[in-house]
């Protein structure tokens, strides 16, 4: 692609504007690589917020997992000129989930979906978005990105510090940190395995999920 070599520098010189200028040729052809590559090229740039979300729309919607990325953060952070959706927030950054940004914005979704739908009490079992939440959360935290990873830490320990205080099926409170958690998704606490067996039967193995 012409517009690769005005950015490379190799066969040509690098060239900001034809390397746009060539990138925008063929992602108005419908290329879905020009559309995605334009995307981040116009989010680099100030005061471009609609074409950058123009093109992150056209990417998304041929299913480029990083353009579905971008409109999660979008949505999350009411950027770009759209209304912050934790719907579409969540819709979106569940196609880029493998990105470490994107997971832990689905951590973030997720987290205030659950606070906003359960009117905070988000230990209902068979419909608890807790052990998800800690599930994305883990994952931007084995990211590069060092504020995510940070960030991603801090949820980590508010949440589980919120949630290992009372035991998931009886809400006795713990004693000295003595409960126990589930070891498949390590986001539900028992003061012992009655009630860990009680409360996988009444719903936490639809919320469970297996951590890798």
């Amino acid at each position: 692609m012409l517009a690769l070599e005005y950015n490379i520098g190799e066969k040509l010189e690098c060239d900001e504007s034809k390397y746009v200028h060539y990138l925008k040729e063929a992602a108005d052809l419908g290329q879905l690589g020009a559309q995605e590559e334009l995307a981040i090229a116009y989010n680099r740039r100030n005061n471009e917020e609609e074409k950058n979300l123009h093109y992150a729309t056209l990417a998304a919607s041929q299913s480029n997992s990083k353009a579905c990325g971008m409109l999660g953060h979008f949505f999350m952070n009411a950027d770009c000129g759209l209304p912050k959706s934790l719907i579409l927030a969540k819709h979106y950054s569940e196609k880029n989930s493998e990105d470490e940004l994107s997971a832990y914005i689905l951590s973030l979704a997720l987290l205030q979906l659950g606070l906003e739908r359960y009117e905070g009490i988000m230990e209902i079992p068979g419909h608890s978005p807790i052990p998800t939440i800690l599930f994305y959360a883990r994952k931007a935290q084995e990211g590069e990105i060092h504020p995510t990873k940070g960030e991603a830490t801090e949820l980590i320990s508010r949440l589980e510090s919120q949630v290992k205080i009372n035991c998931a099926n009886c809400w006795k409170e713990a004693e000295c940190s003595s409960f126990k958690r589930c070891v498949r998704c390590l986001g539900a606490w028992y003061c012992g395995k009655e009630c860990q067996v009680q409360h996988w039967k009444a719903g936490h193995k639809l919320d469970c999920i297996k951590r890798k």
